[in-house]
């Protein structure tokens, strides 16, 4: 039969994300340290999961 616009499918639009688009930032501390770095900062891309991390010894920019 005929398909009317109540039995179609409502259009959703659909975000394209690449990698390495969309990060997240955490910052994260105080720890104990012999060599002064009392904090880290993680970031990690939310497609591919890749995570990067670096100790850092103040939470100044």
């Amino acid at each position: 039969g005929k398909i009317s616009q109540r039995d179609e499918m409502p259009q959703n639009s659909i975000q394209v994300c690449e990698i390495f688009d969309v990060w997240g930032i955490d910052f994260m501390g105080l720890f104990p340290s012999l060599r002064g770095n009392k904090y880290i900062l993680v970031v990690v891309d939310y497609l591919s999961k890749w995570v990067e991390a670096k100790e850092l010894p103040t939470n100044d920019a």
